[in-house]
């Protein structure tokens, strides 16, 4: 009995001592992302098939994840919005649309190995 209360008690000593840590380096470990929601779009797009799940960031910027490579998607969500791509720079991850005289440009990475985030620059009202 005395063994197994040890073992339960250094496991939740454990657990407290990494979840601190976590808690104290919040923005070192996970930078501007939201894990959680970054998982429920990753969700939706492999679970439910949704083609560009919306997330955001700690600043409340709109973000959208897509397989990594298929930026044709958002691309598509663009243009029914009434912006035209005016230029796709693959050096600098970066996509620029034209909307009448207005432009927007667009900056996209790399995200979890399989997945690209898209930077959009609009902000999402919480």
């Amino acid at each position: 009995m005395k063994k197994g209360m040890r073992i339960g008690i250094s496991f939740s000593i454990s657990v407290m001592v990494v979840w601190s840590l976590i808690f104290i380096n919040w923005e070192h470990i996970f930078g501007t992302n939201r894990p959680i929601a970054n998982m429920k779009a990753i969700y939706q797009l492999e679970i439910k098939g949704k083609d560009i799940p919306k997330t955001s960031n700690v600043d409340n910027d709109i973000l959208y994840i897509v397989p990594r490579g298929h930026l044709d998607t958002y691309i598509k969500m663009m243009s029914k919005e009434g912006y035209v791509l005016s230029e796709e720079d693959i050096q600098h991850n970066k996509l620029v649309f034209k909307e009448g005289q207005n432009t927007v440009s667009i900056s996209y990475k790399r995200f979890a190995r399989k997945y690209t985030i898209i930077e959009s620059p609009f902000l999402e009202k919480v």
